[in-house]
Parts: structure tokens; C-alpha cells; sequence
């Protein structure tokens, strides 16, 4: 086998799920997940293989022949189909690491002669009838693509026949809205993005609204929570109304559709479709706020309509650039930071005036110095401030701009103008959730550990469904508090929302060595070295911004005893 060969491979069984690799679909218990073309093809070749201890080598080598390979690349893949799968690295029961050997399936593969779309509604499996060479693939094609049609069409007949009846809708009031991350019908999941910043942008449209509250469960961006299965937000307290949404983009047309549920009920109270050319994105993106606010019954002030018309920018194809960057930054590595960074550029080359853009790539450079990956962490502070400098000449009330002030001066230990960035960015958008997370940040490194949970339950009620990097910063205050058992559960939360966050994993590291679990940080420690193979302690003592420096050597020492180099 070699390359990407996933689309030849007969479907199999394995730890309870149902692989087809045709489809790129991994089916449980709990729901179905789409792999990327690159890890299917590694469990393919390990399932292949099962048994025996496979090489990173020999990966690279079947896997990747004739490209270039960076050095974390199976481990990427690795981490994708453990999450995938619910399986664990410190207790695997599918995949198991060999240390700097390899990996080995353990789990039992068995291989089917059926399609992974073929389940009949009870749930059983119906076969496919055996038919040989080119005549059997046909069949599953034309069986797969029959069933795709039908599903389709459904999906469109459901959604155009879900207006609400006479009569009915939301109370007259101030209504609580969840809004959950729209979902992404396109072709592929890399347009997942454009979905993403669809659903953020509305939350930013009605959070403007005095009449409405809205609650942005952390199902927003990459490595949020719930991303799966989100209609159980809506039992969340103090939610009356929930939207969810769907946003299909296909060349240069795209749609959205829109339900408002109550969150006692079964059934949509209102629901619309919005769809037109890629270049009326922003038109119908205010048709969309408009009728979700119609459908609420809830007034627009006159300074609020003001507020509501303005965009951050006049370019759909900045708008679509940014959004890419965001998705990159998001992950929280060195190589999609990376990416971030070249997206924000194209942005600011297609609008030089979008100042957001600016905000977007000083948060790339300064989270090179936060998680350790340059040489010259100051340098890249005075870069990210000197492109907040140029998005505030912009537009100096737009809260990014404070929010990415607030954590510069954190890195450059100023805490308390940090605190004080947070609070204007507070200011300008109330509903700020992650301003008030980083306020919690800045307030445990300044040693205000009670200010800092506080900052943070204020982040958590404008979002109560905490992403990553909330948990994250809840990790530190624990461990802050010399509470590492709680500290090391806060971080395997995190990785298991996202694997990659190397910063998660070097507090973990930590935390379990000043537990007492050597073994476990030290594993840890070895994982963070494949994922960030040029950290060492001297670099990290900058991304740990403590105002007392006993509490730096509190968290440096846990690292060396994880077995970390000077």
C-alpha cells in the first residue's frame, strides 16, 4: 500500500466501530466522525498490519513517499484517530505507542463485505451482494450515491418546511439565546471554517442587541466542546431559546439554514433559508441577524442599527482569509500557527484598512513567544504590538485591539495595564467572553488567584461551554493554588478536546511530577518533545509570565523533573 489508497479498502469492524475508508467515516455508538484523508489511510495500514509494531518509518515511507514530511506528522494523525476512536496513549485499547519504536494496532480488525452506508434503520446491517473486480466497486458507488441523493433531498424538503405556524414564537421580553456552531454540509471538512465564522459573527451581530442575551456555548471554534450532538445545550439554565444551523458553500455560492427551538420544546419555532452569491455574503449575513432579531420580537435601538450595519470589512475575500486564520490560529501549534500568520497577510493584502486582520496576525506572533517557538520571544511581542498599533489608528473602540493589548503586556509582565486592556475591551463589547478569560490569566500570573477564579466564572456565564484554552487557563489557577492532581485532570481535558496543544501538555508534564507521577510526566514530556521537538526550559521560562518568581520555579522544576533539558 501506498498513499492514500483509503478509497479501495473493503469497510471493517474495530474497538466497536464501524470504519468505511471509502467514505473517510468512522461510526460509534455515540455518532459518526469524518477522518482526514491521511489519517484513514494510517489506521487502514495499521488495521492491515494489525499485530505488529509498525515504524514511524515505515509510515513516512508507504505513507508519504516522495513528499516531505514533517516530523510530527504521524504523530498528528496518531492523535486524530485516538480521539476518533476514544482510545488513550497512557491506556490504549486500539492503538498502542511503543516508545521510539513505533506503533501496534491491538485492537481486533474485522473486515466486512459491506458498505458503511448500507444500516438499515433498526440499526442492523443489510450485505452487499458479493460481485467481483470492477463490477463490486460500481455497485457500492452507485449504492452510496443513491443513498446520498436521498439524503440530501430530505434535508432540503425538511429545512424549507420549517416556518412557524400562525401564531406561535418567542415571548415578549428579553430572551436567552444559545447560539450553536452551524454545521457544515459542504463537501469537505476544510470548509469548516467558513462555517465557524458564520455562526461567530452572528453571536458578535445579537450580542449588540440590548434585547436579546446570548450565550455562546464554547462550541465556536476547532477544540471546542460539544461539537457533536449540541441539542443538549438547549436544557442549559437560563436558556429560553436555542438556534442552530446548517451552511453549505459550494464555488461561489453558499447557504444558510436557521431553526429557533425553545429550549422546552421539540419543534422550531421559526425557521428560515438565506442563500445567494459569495459576493452578497455581508448583505445576507444582516438578512440573517435581521430576521433571527424579527423572530425574537425584540426592539433595535436607533444607535443599535448604527452599530449592526458596520463590517469589519468591504472585501468578501479578506473576510474569507481572516476566517481561515482564525481556524489555523486556533489549533494552538507551531505549524498552523504558521499558516494563521500567512492568511492574516492575504487578508491584509486584499483590505489593507481591516483592521481585525492586523489584530489576527499580532495574536500569531505573540503566541510565538507564549508557547516557546521562537528564539526571540520579545521580538515577536514587539512585532504583534506594533500591528495592534496599526489596527487601533483604524478603529480604536474595536475590542480585539484590547483584547490582543491585554495579552501583550502580559508577556511583557506589565499585569496590571494587561487587567486594565481587558477592561476596555469589556467595555466596548459587554459580552466579551474571552476577554474576561484572559483577565483570569493575567490575574493568576499577577498572584490574584480569588480575583482570577472570579474572572472566570464571569467568562464561563457569557460561555458555558468552555473551549480549550479556558480550561487551560483553569489548569494554571489549580496548580497555582498547589492543587496538582485537579490541575493534571483540568489538562487531560484539554488534550482530549485538542491533542496538540503543546502549552496543555507542558502543564500537564508539570502538574503530574508535582503530583508525584513520574512515570505519567515523564510520558508527557516525551509526547511534548515529538510535538515541539526545539523547547527546552530556558526558552519556556518567558512563557510563563509570574509576577513572583518562586511560582516560575515552581512550574520549571515540575518540567525538569519531567525529564525537560536546560
Amino acid at each position: 500500500m501506498e498513499g492514500d489508497a483509503s478509497g479501495l479498502a473493503t469497510p471493517f469492524e474495530l474497538a466497536g466501530f464501524l470504519i468505511d475508508p471509502s467514505l473517510l467515516r468512522v461510526k460509534g455508538s455515540e455518532g459518526e466522525t469524518r477522518l482526514e484523508a491521511k489519517a484513514m489511510a494510517v489506521l487502514l495500514y495499521l488495521a492491515q498490519h494489525a499485530g505488529r509494531v509498525v515504524s514511524r518509518t515505515e509510515l513516512e515511507q508507504n505513507l508519504w513517499s516522495g513528499r516531505v514530511v514533517t516530523e510530527d506528522a504521524v504523530t498528528n494523525a496518531i492523535l486524530k484517530l485516538r480521539r476518533a476512536l476514544g482510545d488513550s496513549a497512557r491506556n490504549p485499547h486500539v492503538i498502542e505507542t511503543i516508545p521510539k519504536t513505533g506503533y501496534r494496532l491491538i485492537a481486533p480488525v474485522d473486515w466486512l463485505e459491506k458498505s458503511a452506508e448500507s444500516q438499515t434503520a433498526d440499526g442492523s446491517s443489510a450485505w452487499i451482494p458479493k460481485i467481483a473486480g470492477p463490477g463490486r466497486r460500481l455497485a457500492l458507488l452507485v449504492l452510496v450515491s443513491a443513498l446520498v441523493l436521498v439524503l440530501l433531498f430530505a434535508w432540503d424538503m425538511f429545512e424549507t418546511e420549517k416556518k412557524a405556524p400562525e401564531g406561535t414564537g418567542p415571548t415578549v421580553g428579553r430572551p436567552s439565546l444559545a447560539v450553536l456552531a452551524f454545521q457544515n454540509l459542504g463537501a469537505s471538512p476544510d470548509e469548516d471554517y467558513f462555517a465557524n465564522g458564520i455562526t461567530a459573527d452572528l453571536i458578535t451581530d445579537l450580542s449588540k442587541v440590548s434585547g436579546v442575551s446570548v450565550i455562546a456555548p464554547g462550541s465556536v471554534w476547532p477544540g471546542r466542546v460539544g461539537e457533536k450532538g449540541q441539542r443538549q445545550d438547549s436544557t442549559d439554565p437560563g436558556v429560553d431559546y436555542v438556534l442552530l444551523g446548517t451552511v453549505q458553500r459550494s464555488q461561489e455560492r453558499w447557504r444558510v439554514n436557521v431553526q429557533l427551538i425553545g429550549a422546552d420544546e421539540e419543534r422550531a419555532l421559526w425557521g428560515e433559508r438565506y442563500e445567494g452569491a459569495m459576493g452578497d455574503l455581508f448583505l445576507i449575513q444582516d438578512e440573517l441577524t435581521a430576521g433571527v432579531i424579527a423572530a425574537l420580537r425584540v426592539e433595535i435601538a436607533p444607535e443599535e442599527e448604527h452599530v449592526l450595519s458596520r463590517r469589519p470589512t468591504v472585501s468578501v475575500a479578506a473576510y474569507d482569509a481572516y476566517l481561515q486564520g482564525i481556524q489555523a490560529h486556533g489549533h494552538r501549534t507551531e505549524e498552523q500557527n504558521l499558516i494563521a500568520k500567512g492568511h492574516f497577510r492575504n487578508a491584509i493584502k486584499l483590505d489593507p484598512a481591516f483592521a481585525m486582520a492586523y489584530t489576527g496576525l499580532a495574536l500569531s506572533h505573540s503566541r510565538d513567544a507564549i508557547d516557546g517557538w521562537v528564539a526571540t520571544p520579545q521580538a515577536s511581542l514587539d512585532q504583534a504590538a506594533e500591528l495592534v498599533g496599526i489596527a487601533a489608528a483604524m478603529d480604536p473602540l474595536l475590542p480585539q485591539v484590547h483584547f490582543a493589548r491585554g495579552q501583550i503586556d502580559l508577556f511583557r509582565r506589565r499585569h496590571m495595564a494587561a487587567v486594565e486592556a481587558t477592561e476596555r475591551a469589556t467595555e466596548a463589547y459587554p459580552n466579551y467572553a474571552d476577554a474576561y478569560a484572559l483577565r483570569a490569566w493575567i490575574l493568576s500570573y499577577a498572584g490574584r488567584t480569588d480575583e482570577a477564579i472570579a474572572a472566570m466564572e464571569q467568562a464561563l456565564r457569557h460561555n458555558p461551554r468552555p473551549s480549550a484554552s479556558y480550561l487551560e487557563v483553569l489548569g494554571e489557577i489549580r496548580f497555582v493554588e498547589g492543587r496538582y492532581s485537579a490541575s493534571a485532570e483540568v489538562f487531560d481535558r484539554v488534550l482530549d478536546i485538542n491533542p496538540n496543544y503543546a502549552r496543555a501538555r507542558m502543564w500537564l508534564a508539570a502538574a503530574l511530577a508535582s503530583s508525584g507521577d513520574r512515570e505519567r510526566a515523564e510520558w508527557e514530556a516525551i509526547e511534548l518533545m515529538v510535538l515541539s521537538p526545539g523547547l527546552t526550559l530556558e526558552r519556556l521560562a518567558f512563557a510563563f509570565p509570574f509576577k513572583d518568581p518562586r511560582e516560575l520555579e515552581r512550574v520549571l522544576g515540575g518540567l525538569r523533573e519531567a525529564g525537560l533539558d536546560d
